[in-house]
């Protein structure tokens, strides 16, 4: 189950709203609604035009109030305007598809959101100067782009448009735009970024009085703090969100939020807190226009809250998830569809229907095969599918293929306990509760231990008998997976050492503890000090084409070079996969970016003895603050970072500063 409500509210699907682009029977016939509806709307402007057009901007403001009540009206309203749009101003034609890209989105429509923000960007281009009206169709656009599971195309949005707002000095749009990027960073598991820019979002928010944007902010901490498994932490931040939306007035805002504190519950097995708080979203929700995606969620949380107590009731659990089922046909937010066979096939499993589980297995794991990157969340969405087929398979009697695939379970486990980027979760670790959490570690470590003295027992007991080997390993392999399902969403949070075992350079703990004292003292003695952040051009398609192997010698060498090309109080150090970090003490802006140049093209003229591999260039972002100012370590990361985009969009093998 997910938390994320997003910044953007989405409200029932109305009849009136997109031609979708699968045609069934039953949408088929929504169409032809949809088409007539729209001719009756417009037909009392087909032969004379008796809308006024400068009735336009009183009308705009209108639906702006009446998108948080009432979209229906607000749709109808607005779409009279359709056929005299190219009669408007620029500035009301951007408003326009503004609040009907807004509209389709808070449907969920959101391919239809994307086309019609697309449309008021084109029409941005006839502007003399920037709007923040070009910021919000970015923010809309992007939302889309992450609902439809496209996060990359996402960020790219949110950071364009937050450029537009900081050129505007508007600092609401400004922390609409951190948040957005926030929720991107924990999405793709950076949350050490998300921590920080969430917080710069945060202290923005404080300075204005705007309830709205206060709400949306607590909204995400609140979603990024339940990642980092800080329950308490999560839920006060989900309360104060529902006030700040229940004092701005926005209720369906508010609903989002009880459906977070709901799910909260749930994921802390307080299932009658959590059942009682769902029936509160459905009482409230008659009291407004209902919004399709929140009501799957209180139905699909009802029905695994019924499903998981301790008095167990799979058939109850199964009537709500029919229920979630008859609001899933009018989104297309992708996570929504994969949570529902997820949660359809655990039920089916325990009401012993085996068959239908492993066709509902076989759809949601077919959704999450179409996606591009994983998030450490579905990865382990995946591996929760593959044990409930493989005891699917056991109940069917397929023994031989149960027991190879619930191997294949725990070798999957072991893989991505290797594998798993923890190094931004162990730097959140030191903004949060580094004593708890490396007493949690050992807690889990002795877990593990007494699991591994338990599965060699059983091993060696095994040998005696072919039978009771294959009864004892499925025993201690459902004994392994109720251990891990015990663990689940407990992160391991390893303590690094100080040097990068490939590269023989500090790694990202180091970096940081090192950096900030150095910074400490830069600021003390006013010194200037600048941060370089460094990522090797295409690195993926070297590993790709050459294999990790050929890869990791390029990352050695290149480590090898910045060292040498480093003075001794100069750091220089791997921060993560294929970027560096360089720490220049009593260094200038101007300074640091001739350094820069000057390790750009050593690379770019190393001779490599691959012959398949004639060059490889770097990307560099340069950040700095200057003698008399004082300076947060982070900061200058995240602005070494943002430049350090802004060289890759520029066409690569470049500084940026």
């Amino acid at each position: 189950m997910t938390e994320r409500s997003g910044c953007k509210l989405r409200v029932i699907w109305l009849w009136f709203s997109v031609i979708f682009s699968n045609f069934t029977p039953s949408r088929l016939l929504t169409q032809l609604l949809t088409g007539l509806i729209v001719i009756v709307l417009n037909l009392p402007f087909a032969f004379a035009k008796q809308v006024n057009i400068e009735h336009f901007n009183t009308d705009a403001s209108r639906v702006e109030q009446l998108i948080d009540t009432n979209l229906t009206l607000a749709l109808k309203r607005l779409i009279v305007y359709q056929p005299l749009v190219s009669e408007l101003s620029i500035k009301q034609q951007l408003l326009y598809y503004k609040l009907l890209a807004e509209i389709y989105v808070e449907q969920g429509q959101y391919t239809q959101g994307k086309t019609t923000a697309n449309q008021g960007l084109n029409i941005a281009k006839q502007l003399a100067s920037p709007s923040i009206k070009i910021t919000e169709l970015l923010y809309i656009r992007g939302f889309a782009f992450e609902s439809l599971g496209h996060i990359p195309d996402a960020r790219e949005d949110y950071k364009k448009g937050l450029e537009v707002a900081e050129s505007l000095h508007n600092k609401v749009f400004i922390a609409y735009g951190l948040i957005n990027l926030g929720a991107i960073y924990y999405l793709s598991d950076d949350y050490e970024r998300s921590l920080v820019v969430l917080n710069d979002a945060f202290n923005i928010a404080e300075q204005t009085s705007d309830e709205e944007l206060k709400g949306s902010v607590n909204s995400e901490l609140g979603i990024l703090y339940s990642y980092l498994q800080q329950d308490k932490q999560s839920m006060a931040y989900y309360q104060q969100a529902y006030a700040h939306f229940k004092k701005a007035g926005k209720l369906h805002a508010a609903l989002n939020s009880l459906h977070n504190i709901a799910i909260n519950h749930n994921s802390n097995e307080r299932y009658a807190q959590a059942i009682a708080v769902f029936k509160t979203i459905i009482a409230e929700s008659k009291n407004t226009s209902s919004d399709s995606e929140i009501l799957y969620g209180v139905y699909s949380g009802m029905a695994w809250a019924h499903l998981e107590q301790e008095e167990s009731n799979p058939e109850a659990a199964y009537q709500y998830l029919m229920q979630a089922k008859q609001f899933i046909d009018f989104t297309e937010q992708h996570s929504v569809l994969v949570q529902f066979y997820i949660n359809q096939a655990f039920i089916l499993f325990e009401l012993k229907q085996y068959d239908k589980t492993l066709v509902s297995i076989d759809k949601a794991e077919a959704m999450l095969a179409e996606q591009s990157q994983l998030s450490s969340l579905q990865k382990h969405s995946i591996i929760s599918l593959h044990n409930l087929r493989a005891n699917t398979l056991f109940e069917q009697q397929q023994f031989e293929q149960a027991y190879q695939l619930k191997t294949q379970v725990l070798l999957d486990i072991a893989a991505m306990d290797d594998k798993e980027d923890t190094r931004s979760v162990e730097q959140v670790r030191l903004h949060l509760e580094s004593e708890q959490a490396d007493a949690r570690n050992k807690a889990l470590q002795d877990q593990n231990l007494l699991h591994e003295a338990a599965l060699t027992q059983a091993k060696i007991a095994n040998e005696e008998e072919n039978i009771y080997l294959l009864l004892s390993a499925l025993a201690a392999l459902a004994f392994a997976w109720l251990l891990v399902k015990l663990l689940q969403g407990k992160k391991k949070l390893k303590i690094a050492s100080s040097v990068d075992p490939l590269t023989g350079v500090v790694n990202r703990r180091s970096l940081i503890h090192q950096g900030n004292k150095s910074l400490a003292l830069a600021c003390q003695k006013e010194f200037a000090y600048s941060v370089l952040m460094i990522d090797i051009d295409h690195f993926k398609q070297i590993n790709d084409n050459l294999g990790h192997r050929q890869g990791d010698s390029v990352l050695v060498e290149i480590s090898k070079l910045g060292q040498i090309m480093m003075r001794k109080t100069d750091i220089f150090g791997r921060y993560g996969g294929e970027e560096f970090i360089v720490l220049l003490p009593k260094t200038s802006l101007a300074q640091a970016k001739i350094i820069a140049e000057r390790l750009r093209v050593a690379i770019a003229e190393i001779t490599w003895p691959m012959t398949s591999l004639e060059k490889v260039t770097v990307s560099i972002g340069v950040a700095s603050k200057q003698a008399h100012e004082k300076g947060d370590l982070l900061s200058l990361i995240n602005t070494a970072d943002e430049r350090l985009y802004q060289a890759k969009a520029q066409g690569r093998d470049r500084v940026c500063g």
